[in-house]
């Protein structure tokens, strides 16, 4: 009987984990231009990127950086990443 509880609850687990993974993969992208930012959200970021160039590095399907020529990634709290091209 114990068994098959433990049983249930690491299906639920890995149900409600592949959910989780399957929405953040699935989600559509953020946009960068919106009137919704701040408009001191990327003040920090210009700076950086002015002084060491572009560091060129893309976003891989909202989850985590990589190299590609031309881009800079940029990581949101634990919610992913998104991309812009490099002026």
């Amino acid at each position: 009987m114990v068994r098959r509880s433990i049983r249930r609850v690491v299906q639920m687990a890995a149900l409600v984990a592949v959910v989780a993974s399957l929405s953040m993969l699935l989600a559509p992208p953020t946009p960068t231009d919106t009137p919704y930012l701040s408009a001191l959200s990327n003040l920090a970021m210009s700076s950086a990127y002015a002084a060491n160039g572009c560091p060129d590095k893309a976003c891989n399907q909202g989850i985590n950086c990589v190299s590609a020529v031309g881009f800079k990634c940029i990581h949101f709290n634990g919610k992913g990443c998104t991309a812009t091209a490099c002026k």
